[in-house]
């Protein structure tokens, strides 16, 4: 049950990554930054919640 929760922590990074509303909630209220850092911000969370779930989908189809 690992991959569930690899995959539901991408999904979670995914959507801090796209949606400005959960951003700005989550993230900009704990830290405040210049509009170049937000960017990349938002770009190294929507790789890493690309890579966790592609994690989590990897482990789900290995063979015990």
């Amino acid at each position: 049950m690992l991959y569930w929760l690899t995959i539901i922590i991408g999904i979670i990074m995914l959507s801090l990554s796209i949606s400005n509303p959960f951003y700005n909630l989550v993230i900009k209220k704990k830290i405040n930054t210049n509009i170049l850092m937000k960017i990349l911000i938002r770009i190294l969370l929507f790789i890493l919640g690309i890579l966790s779930i592609m994690l989590g989908l990897y482990i789900e189809s290995v063979p015990n």
